[in-house]
């Protein structure tokens, strides 16, 4: 079982509709060190509206997040690259979620950092030599002895593995040389971690009935779908987007949220998990796993267009917007599944942060701003998960977010 809560509740208590066509700007000087998409390259979204602040104002934003989240979490160890999870994993060490998010980011920042290429390559060596028995990342690894950090036989979690795969196709797009690496990952992810009903399992030696919504990168999945054929990528984007419409209208109909954990994903009637089910917060509300859900549904809907995520993150928006009365500040980690805040002390940017993406793709450009000028701000004093997630958010709302499959 993966607990984050204790963790989590230490972090937090310290315009333009577009096509998917990519616009490179300023990209001579990086093209020349090897990039084809070098920082930033400027998307141009499939709906939705951007912030109001002017494209080099956004870059400058990203930039400045990037330096200061590479200086204190990029750390080089265990015979490559880490991202030091905080509080995560011992010594400084990492757990695949951390990996993975920094498999994203720095494919994504490549052009302008002119070491991205050798860290990704370093990010992607631990990976590789920490593998459980489905070949997916070990899950926590320690910092300073480099071996597994958990009890129990070493697993994976689906997040993690979700993310390493779709940095590889990043990396691939970007520098190429991975094609051979991210297929191979992609055989084994989907072999673990995608049941047979198509539905994406919580963790690779998991049951077959559960599933976790902050895995739902539907992004992610429909870059697979066009970069390996070999596997039927499709039927597993039609059954997370049934997965969200059965659940969300028996269970949030007017909100759209998504439980921590979902139980009967092989069903027709996906439901809330216990409260209990696998972590010390209530699994069966959005909690510090499902704080991330408005950014997937957002990011989707901004990069594919697709219409479940652009449903899902609109009511999102709205509902984040209404029970805060505008005002970022007030959303919270843990939230019941019809919008009402619940355990108002505990605060995290991981919570406000994501909205941000849904509230572009819901069009709501008010909101939008406020929640981009929120980015700016770190008041709960997050370390690795907060800064981390506000750093993958800042990429997509400053128009930085170019997908592998464009």
């Amino acid at each position: 079982m993966r607990d984050r809560s204790g963790r989590l509740v230490a972090v937090a208590a310290a315009a333009a509709t577009i096509s998917l066509s990519v616009l490179v700007s300023t990209a001579t000087p990086a093209a020349a060190a090897g990039e084809s998409h070098p920082f930033p390259t400027h998307v141009t979204y499939k709906t939705g509206v951007m912030p109001s602040a002017s494209a080099a104002d956004r870059d400058a934003a990203v930039k400045k997040q990037y330096d200061s989240w590479k200086k204190t979490y990029l750390r080089a160890a265990c015979g490559g690259y880490l991202i030091y999870a905080t509080g995560d994993a011992p010594n400084k060490g990492t757990v695949s979620e951390a990996q993975g998010y920094g498999m994203n980011i720095v494919p994504l920042m490549a052009g302008y950092d002119a070491n991205a290429k050798a860290e990704f390559d370093g990010l992607w060596k631990v990976v590789q030599t920490h593998r459980d028995s489905q070949g997916m990342m070990e899950w926590k690894i320690d910092g300073s002895s480099c071996k597994y950090a958990d009890s129990g036989t070493p697993d994976g979690a689906t997040d993690g593995d979700l993310d390493v795969g779709y940095g590889l196709i990043l990396a691939d797009k970007q520098w190429g040389g991975y094609t051979a690496a991210a297929k191979d990952w992609l055989a084994k992810f989907y072999a673990a971690n995608v049941a047979s009903d198509g539905h994406l399992k919580c963790e690779d030696d998991g049951p077959t009935n559960d599933t976790r919504p902050s895995d739902f990168m539907l992004d992610h999945l429909r870059a697979f779908a066009a970069y390996d054929t070999a596997h039927d990528w499709n039927k597993v984007v039609t059954r997370t987007e049934a997965v969200i419409n059965e659940f969300t209208a028996a269970y949030s109909p007017n909100a759209g949220l998504l439980s921590d954990f979902v139980v009967n994903a092989n069903t027709t009637s996906p439901k809330p998990a216990p409260a209990n089910y696998q972590e010390d917060q209530p699994d069966n509300i959005v909690g510090y796993n499902s704080v991330r859900v408005p950014w997937h549904m957002g990011t989707d809907a901004l990069v594919y267009g697709g219409s479940v995520a652009k449903a899902i993150a609109t009511k999102e928006s709205n509902s984040y917007k209404a029970k805060a009365g505008g005002n970022p500040a007030k959303i919270y980690p843990h939230t019941k599944l019809d919008g009402t805040p619940t355990n108002t002390g505990d605060q995290c940017e991981c919570a406000n942060d994501p909205v941000g993406v849904a509230a572009m793709a819901a069009g709501d450009q008010a909101w939008t701003d406020s929640l981009w000028n929120f980015l700016a701000t770190n008041p709960y004093g997050d370390t690795y998960y907060g800064e981390t997630i506000k750093l993958l958010v800042y990429i997509v709302m400053a128009g930085d977010y170019w997908t592998p499959a464009s």
